[in-house]
Parts: C-alpha cells; structure tokens; sequence
C-alpha cells in the first residue's frame, strides 16, 4: 500500500523540525499563518495558488535573496507544486534531519552562512507553515531526483578538483561548540532583553570551560546551554568562524538578540580538520551541485506534462 500523502496545498503533514545549530529558534521566529481573504489565481495539476501563497513566497523568496516580484513567486509556486505532485505520488517523507540540508543549500546559494540564513528567515515574516513547506518540498524533490539515478556520484578525481579549486573548503578548522541562550518570554519586551543581556555577561565571565560551564544553569533559570556539536569553518561562513577564532577555548563569544531571547556560542575545541573530513565536505558539495542539476532537469520535464492554468486578474 502506497503512503499517504504529505503534501496538500500549502500545508505539510508531517512536522519536520530543523536540526541545524542555527535553526534552533526558527521555528518561534516565524508567524502563524494569518486569517486574511484569498482568491484563487492558478491551479497546478488541480491544487490551487491562492493570492496568500503568492504574497507569502514573495516574503520568502526575498529573504532566501532570490528576485521577489509577482511573477518569481507564481513561477516558484508553481514549480513546488508540481514537485510536490510527483512526490506524492510515492509518498516521500521528509525527516526533521533532512531539512537542514535545504537550508544549507540556499545559504550556500546567497553566499551567506547557515547562521545568516535562518536570521534571514526568521526575520521575513514569512509564514512558518510555508517556509516549512516549501523547504520540505525542495529536499524532497532533490530525494527524489538522486534516487531515480543512483549513477549521480561523486568520483575520487571530483573531489581531489573541487579541493584544488578551493583553498577554504581544503584547509578548514573543526570546532566543537556550544549553544548558550538567556531565553526572554515574548511578554518580556525590551527590559526582559536589557535584563538577560546583562546576565549573560555574568554568565560570560564566569563560564570558562564547556564542561564546568554547563552547570550555570543550575544558578540561572532562564539559561539553557545545549549539547556540543562539531562544525568546519566553512560551514559556519566567514563571519561566525572570525568570531569563533577571537574567542579563547572553553569561552562564550560576544552575545546577540536571538528569536528566543539573548545568544552566544561557547567554543569547546579548536582544530585543523582532519583529511577525512575536509574530503567528505568537498564530496557534499560535488554531490550537492550534481543533484540539484538533475532536479533541474526533472522538474522542466515534469512542467511541461503539468496542467497549470492561471486566471486571469
């Protein structure tokens, strides 16, 4: 028996999460979905495009640095749902581990960080059920497009040319880091911000290892201080990495306002990347680009079998 569908519209069934570090507060940055009159302005193979989806991919295609008139939100609508008809067809699932990869990507494509991304996103207004959506569709889509040719691969030679060819990604440095977060309930305002500011530079000063640094919050209710993850240079982007590399081991960088109160990063080890790592990020690249080629490629094949009918306004 085939799997129900998990696309309907705008709507996504499954709840994904985003796992990546700099995701972790996307999801409370975004809004819910507004009550606000729509009507109906295409049909893609029978789902609707309502005048709310293309208002609301405008917000998202503006903050993903994308152009953002009219026209790119109904040409980008309508690529999801006819990616999303074909997904539904064999009723793909999207894991919450699966989302960050789409996120990457577009950061990647804006030439910013996965940290800048979602600050991007979060900070679009973009209705959070539709950046979820079209995030889940997208990963989906490129799932897909690998599983119909397994022969996109990444050779030895691809990965030796794509080190060659990019100093950053052959010489990268592997940090172990931690999120520290002085979270402020929305009702706070702007003295609950002033407030948590000011404790996490008490907090700064007294945390000077990872392990011991932890164990602040038992004295600070608000504190949450998550589990080390390891992350290269050039997945963190330029930005974060120069701040990661004026902060000394076992402390926490210079805090910023996040969606979810005041955050820093306590940065646990610093090093070289090993040889294994730095190949395995140049193949993620090469596999990234050769996938999505051949999504591409699938997805103008699978329009020009599509019934799309727009109305006239």
């Amino acid at each position: 028996m085939m799997s129900p569908r998990i696309f309907s519209g705008t709507r996504l069934v499954s709840k994904a999460g985003l796992t990546a570090l700099a995701l972790l507060a996307l999801a409370a940055a975004l809004p819910a979905s507004p009550a606000s009159a729509q009507s109906i302005v295409a049909t893609v193979n029978g789902d609707p495009v309502t005048t709310v989806d293309i208002a609301e991919r405008e917000k998202l295609l503006s903050a993903l640095g994308m152009t953002a008139s009219p026209a790119a939100a109904m040409d980008s609508m309508i690529k999801s749902r006819v990616e999303a008809t074909e997904i539904n067809k064999f009723g793909i699932k999207v894991t919450a581990a699966e989302l960050s990869p789409a996120v990457q990507y577009f950061a990647d494509r804006a030439h910013v960080s996965l940290e800048a991304m979602a600050a991007r996103l979060g900070a679009s207004k973009a209705d959070k059920k539709h950046v979820e959506n079209f995030l889940s569709i997208h990963q989906a889509f490129n799932l897909y497009a690998r599983a119909r040719n397994r022969a996109v691969d990444v050779s030895s030679a691809d990965i030796d040319a794509e080190l060659a060819n990019d100093p950053k990604i052959a010489h990268q440095t592997s940090y172990v880091i931690r999120q520290v977060l002085m979270t402020v309930p929305p009702e706070a305002g702007m003295a609950g911000l002033q407030q948590a500011a000011k404790q996490m530079e008490t907090v700064r000063a007294r945390f000077t290892a990872c392990e011991t640094g932890a164990k602040l919050v038992s004295d600070y209710p608000t504190l949450i201080v998550r589990d080390p993850v390891t992350r290269t240079s050039a997945q963190l982007g330029d930005p974060l990495t120069a701040l990661l590399e004026k902060t000394p081991i076992g402390h926490v960088t210079q805090p910023s306002r996040d969606a979810s109160g005041i955050a820093a990063l306590a940065v646990c080890s610093r090093s070289a990347a090993d040889k294994d790592t730095l190949r395995d990020a140049a193949a993620a690249r090469v596999l990234g680009r050769n996938v999505q080629r051949d999504a591409e490629k699938l997805y103008e094949e699978l329009r020009t079998h599509a019934v799309i009918v727009k109305n006239r306004q």
